[in-house]
């Protein structure tokens, strides 16, 4: 990743795509959520990203 690479959200860098960075806020915080939740926001993460995908290949 280059150093002059953009901050999203949350001081990640961005990705370049809105979509994908918005999914991505959903891991922020998975430090304080029992590790048996996690599955449930990786899962979400997942979904998201992939319809984005989808949504990229239909373009």
């Amino acid at each position: 990743m280059s150093d002059t690479a953009e901050v999203g959200l949350h001081g990640r860098p961005s990705t370049g795509d809105d979509q994908v960075d918005q999914a991505l806020t959903r891991l922020d915080g998975l430090a304080d959520v029992p590790v048996r939740d996690h599955v449930a926001a990786f899962e979400a993460v997942h979904a998201a990203l992939h319809d984005r995908l989808a949504d990229a290949e239909g373009a």
